[in-house]
C-alpha cells in the first residue's frame, strides 16, 4: 500500500515536470551567458584582459611583485616532484602569495614555519612559489634569497 502512494506521488510530479516543461525551458532560454549574466544579477562584468587572481585571502602577504611570469623562473624538479605527492606545501593560515605576470601563486620560505617539507629539501630563506598547489600538477619555482 505504502509503496503505491511513494509510486503515484513520483508519477504525479513527473506528469507536472512534463506538463509545464515548455514555459520554463523557453525561459531559461532567454537567460544571458557569460558576462551578460553577471551584469544581469547586477555585478560589474569582469575586465576582458586583466587576469585575475586566484583565491587570495585577507590574511595573506604579498613577498614579492613582479611583471615576469612566474615561468621566467627556475623550475626546481625535485621539489616539484615532492609537491605532487603531496610532500612539499604551505600551511593554511597566513599564507604568503607572490604576484607574478599579473597572477597569484603561493609562496613558502625555506625553514620557515609555514611551510610542510618533511623531506628538508628547502634551502633556508630562500623563498619558492608554487603553482597550482594541491594537485597532481603542482610545479614549485626558485624565486630569490631573502635578506638576512
Amino acid at each position: 500500500m505504502r509503496r503505491t502512494r511513494i509510486l503515484a506521488f513520483c508519477l504525479t510530479v513527473l506528469l507536472a515536470a512534463l506538463l509545464t516543461w515548455p514555459a520554463w525551458a523557453q525561459e531559461a532560454a532567454r537567460l544571458p551567458v557569460g558576462p551578460e549574466r553577471s551584469q544581469f544579477r547586477g555585478l560589474p562584468a569582469p575586465p576582458e584582459t586583466a587576469p585575475r587572481p586566484v583565491n587570495p585571502l585577507a590574511t595573506s602577504r604579498l613577498l614579492l611583485e613582479d611583471e615576469e611570469p612566474i615561468t621566467a623562473f627556475d623550475l626546481d624538479r625535485g621539489l616539484t616532484r615532492l609537491c605532487r605527492a603531496g610532500r612539499f606545501r604551505q600551511q593554511r593560515e597566513h599564507l604568503f602569495i607572490v604576484k607574478l605576470g599579473g597572477y597569484v601563486h603561493g609562496a613558502v620560505i625555506g625553514g620557515y614555519w609555514g611551510l610542510y617539507d618533511p623531506a628538508r629539501l628547502a634551502v633556508p630563506n630562500l623563498v619558492y612559489a608554487l603553482r597550482w598547489q594541491d594537485t597532481g600538477r603542482c610545479e614549485v619555482y626558485v624565486l630569490r634569497h631573502l635578506p638576512v
